[in-house]
């Protein structure tokens, strides 16, 4: 499966975090292997 940077807000918003969407694409840009904007 994939995660894209909205899944990944959300997830991160569940545990206490609020981060901008900025810094969303930002972690997924450091793992994103195929540069498809996506986490696999």
């Amino acid at each position: 499966g994939q995660i894209t940077t909205k899944e990944l807000g959300t997830v991160m918003r569940s545990l206490g975090q609020n981060p901008s969407e900025s810094e969303l694409q930002d972690m997924i840009n450091e793992v994103d292997a195929d540069n498809n904007g996506t986490i696999d």
